[in-house]
């Protein structure tokens, strides 16, 4: 997983449906989104070939990646159970999560109603029902029933005439005939069905109406989807250059691993402008063979420039994390929360390969990379206090609490301790071993069915590089120790920022949707030209030079040159200022801009080496 509050940085599998015995355990499911306008979707559970003297029928309280407390039981109404002749059986609801009748039932129904505003968890785990657009995760549609999570089932969804629909799971009809016509898919188990989300959009392009734009294209030998529903102007020109870019993060990252899991992989996106966002915290979910993400469109260009390294990050979780985990992360207790010390390694070293890989198959400079590493320095400056007195395993065990600050922390100092990781070993090595010889070691071990234990972890990260890295360990994931970054960046030949002459930067400026046509200020650059107006944390902007905020003038605050007059609320009262864009700011965003080297031209040369193994040559 990977969020961001704007831009904030904040996780199956399809073969040809067999032929059951008729005693085979087996669920099918219709799904009808027909009056998505009232925000629900009804869902009706055909039950076969179970035997069980009490049936039951159980809502998972967590997502799979998500890690966090959920109950999405809660968002079930209208539960009801019927026999075979469709007479209604009595229902038990034991906490909301869990529902219990005779073993005499043959089919259920229920409402799931609409849950992306829930505070416990992120959009991309929950469900989005509206008129002209549906997003669900498996979590927040399907239960299990009898406690048997490896009854096979089949899912039908039913659409509006206009609609198309992307899911990951095996089309019943077979994969390649059915790319985003079928509506009948197979799932081996609960597991599968549960991480597989659902995208599904009105065709047509309208006046401010979401609709899908789709396209495929193959890697190596394995074939990929891309779904995209916007309610703006995503232009098959736009659809090329995505795809241009999700191919080569797919070759890099697949050739890293030298491993490809999986025959087909979808990509879904939810793309709304930036007025529309139905959410604070755009980021993604990783799944076994997908990945489905909320990111605001602001064009092509700065979508580009922001996003690429999201979708680098969830495609990497389909390594670390979905293969190389905990014991305690599969298979999965979907009825409790799952407490485990190994986040830091799911998010911190994800978000770090997310990065450098770009750099190192040549999909953004290197100068990028660097400039990634000062960012994560300045937003883990600004970061909770819990950045100096929780170490990151406390940290991930606390991330079922769902605290959105904290959780921040796995995306810097997370990718920041993956970094200095990566220098120790390589130093310590003569850089004849690194953390990819580490990950790549428990890849292959994942592929013999092998997880670790969580007490064993740092084991078999030394056993795998080759060195002792335990007094690394005791200090910056076990413990609480600063990071002496500048030491690792000499260890790696580039510059420190005071040798730069510059120092971190604080967090960029973001927003975020309050209501409406309003944007609350959640993090201010304190050289910003919004500072040195009078702007500060938790303003509400309302208008730009007298016009309600729209994405057009909104984006006139970052890349405008103009004297802007700007309208906020702070603490009920309404406040005009002057903002004038300076030169410098402008100027981040002019792309002939010469970027400033970060190379110490006077590093030895294992320190070269060194560098050159992360980023490339």
């Amino acid at each position: 997983m990977i969020f961001r509050r704007p831009l904030l940085t904040f996780i199956m599998l399809l073969i040809a449906v067999p032929i059951f015995a008729a005693n085979k355990a087996k669920l099918e499911y219709t799904v009808n989104l027909l009056n998505t306008k009232s925000h629900t979707a009804h869902v009706r559970v055909d039950v076969h070939g179970f035997t069980a003297k009490m049936a039951s029928y159980q809502m998972p309280v967590w997502a799979p990646g998500a890690y966090s407390v959920s109950h999405y039981g809660h968002y079930v109404h209208n539960f009801q159970a019927f026999d075979k002749n469709h007479k209604p059986l009595a229902v038990t609801d034991l906490n909301g999560d869990r529902w219990e009748m005779p073993n005499s039932v043959r089919s259920l129904e229920y409402d799931v109603l609409d849950s992306h505003k829930d505070s416990t968890s992120l959009y991309f785990a929950m469900a989005n029902f509206d008129t002209s657009l549906v997003f669900a995760n498996g979590t927040a549609l399907f239960g299990y029933f009898d406690d048997d999570k490896n009854a096979s089932s089949n899912v039908r969804y039913q659409l509006p005439e206009d609609w198309k629909l992307s899911c990951p799971l095996d089309p019943v009809s077979g994969y390649k005939p059915a790319v985003f016509t079928a509506v009948q898919f197979h799932a081996k188990n609960y597991d599968a069905l549960a991480d597989a989300p659902v995208l599904a959009a009105q065709t047509q392009e309208g006046h401010h109406a979401d609709h899908i734009v789709t396209s495929t294209f193959q890697e190596g030998a394995a074939d990929y989807d891309v779904a995209v529903v916007t309610d703006g102007s995503f232009s098959d020109a736009k659809m090329d250059s995505l795809v241009y870019y999700l191919r080569k993060i797919v070759y890099a990252e697949t050739d890293f691993f030298h491993d490809t899991p999986y025959k087909h992989y979808t990509f879904e996106i939810v793309a709304p402008t930036f007025s529309h966002l139905p959410s604070i915290a755009q980021g993604a979910l990783e799944h076994a063979n997908s990945s489905d993400y909320l990111l605001a469109d602001f064009g092509w260009s700065m979508f580009k420039s922001n996003f690429l390294s999201i979708f680098s990050h969830e495609f990497f979780h389909l390594w670390n994390v979905k293969r190389i985990h905990s014991n305690l992360l599969g298979p999965f207790d979907y009825t409790k929360r799952v407490m485990t010390t190994s986040l830091w390694m799911a998010e911190g070293i994800t978000e770090y390969y997310a990065h450098t890989l770009l750099a190192r198959y040549g999909i953004e400079s290197p100068e990028r990379f660097y400039a990634d590493i000062r960012q994560w320095q300045g937003e883990m400056a600004m970061s909770p206090p819990a950045n100096g007195t929780k170490s990151l395993e406390q940290l991930s065990i606390d991330e079922s609490d769902f605290n959105l600050d904290e959780a921040t922390l796995f995306y810097t100092r997370g990718p920041l301790v993956a970094l200095m990781l990566d220098i120790e070993i390589r130093e310590r090595t003569n850089n004849k071993h690194s953390l990819d010889d580490v990950m790549r070691a428990l890849d292959k071990d994942a592929q013999h069915g092998k997880t670790f234990r969580e007490a064993d972890l740092i084991k078999k990260v030394e056993e795998y590089a080759g060195c002792d890295v335990t007094d690394f360990y005791d200090k910056y994931i076990h413990g609480t120790d600063s990071l002496p970054m500048d030491s690792y960046f000499a260890k790696m030949g580039i510059l420190s920022a005071s040798e730069e002459g510059t120092h971190p930067k604080s967090a960029s400026t973001s927003l975020s949707p309050y209501h409406d046509s309003l944007y609350i200020v959640n993090t201010l650059d304190t050289a910003s030209s919004l500072a040195a107006a009078g702007v500060k944390n938790g303003d509400i902007l309302s208008h730009i030079n007298g016009e309600k905020i729209s994405q057009n003038n909104l984006m006139d605050l970052f890349l405008g040159q103009d004297t802007l007059r700007v309208q906020l609320e702070r603490a009920n009262q309404t406040i005009e200022l002057k903002v004038k864009p300076s030169a410098k700011e402008t100027s981040r965003n002019d792309s002939t801009q010469k970027p400033k080297s970060h190379i110490d031209p006077n590093a030895p040369p294992l320190a070269v080496a060194i560098r050159k193994g992360i980023v490339g040559s």
